[in-house]
């Protein structure tokens, strides 16, 4: 398991908590960027090139979330052996970028992020498949007897700016769950965004799996990963 040592630990996970923002802040710029480059070349590029060429060209361009790769789960996290034990194990999507935390590291992520009940255990970034995003996973103790209502409750209590909180009874593979479906503002995006989260009770302890993104958009288009982890959820060997 990843272990992060002395001042090491505050900058990464500060990097950690705030990647949703500032790297989202930088990759948003980097895509605005990119378009307003590719609306100027696209001009030229065809009065200067036969539009067979240019065809051709865009064709051959690597797109890493329309190729169909980034879709592909063939990571089961989470059982006891593996780089992350957590209570839960589920499959992960082959392109998202896994980092596990340590206990005192994942405190350490939930003092920053506001949660005092929870700590965070493992992160799944989106960037490398081509998205703006991330899923979190969560864990907490002394919450073995609550139900994933109330856990996921305990959630949310702690998460900031959230509105329109819609809750449902469903399953995560075969665990009884919680879900919420909610919007949050955000000062990076135009607008309220969509986010989810699910939680999950077992006899080794409750997780909380969490989906943010840039926008909803963004959202949109990496869910789903996420319900892959949670229809491929059982409890952890």
């Amino acid at each position: 398991m990843r272990k992060i040592m002395g001042g090491a630990v505050t900058a990464a996970l500060t990097v950690a908590v705030l990647s949703g923002c500032s790297s989202a802040d930088s990759s948003a710029e980097d895509k605005e960027s990119g378009k307003k480059s590719e609306a100027a070349a696209a001009p030229s590029s065809s009065a200067s090139a036969p539009s067979s060429a240019s065809s051709s060209g865009s064709s051959s361009a690597p797109k890493a979330k329309d190729s169909g790769e980034w879709k592909k789960a063939d990571t089961r996290i989470g059982n006891a052996g593996t780089a992350c034990e957590l209570p839960v194990s589920f499959m992960a999507t082959k392109a998202w970028k896994q980092s596990c935390l340590s206990r005192e590291d994942g405190e350490l992520l939930g003092k920053l992020s506001g949660h005092k009940t929870f700590r965070g255990a493992l992160e799944l970034d989106a960037k490398p498949a081509g998205n703006i995003g991330f899923i979190r996973v969560w864990t907490a103790d002394a919450m073995n007897d609550k139900t994933p209502r109330q856990v996921l409750e305990a959630f949310m209590s702690e998460e900031k700016k959230v509105k329109d909180q819609e809750y449902t009874e469903t399953k995560a593979g075969e665990l009884p769950a919680a879900e919420v479906l909610y919007k949050v503002d955000s000062v990076l995006s135009d607008g309220p965004k969509q986010e989810r989260a699910l939680a999950v009770t077992t006899p080794k302890g409750v997780m909380v799996v969490h989906l943010g993104g840039f926008d909803t958009q963004e959202y949109q288009e990496m869910l789903p990963a996420y319900e892959t982890a949670k229809k491929t959820m059982t409890p952890a060997s």
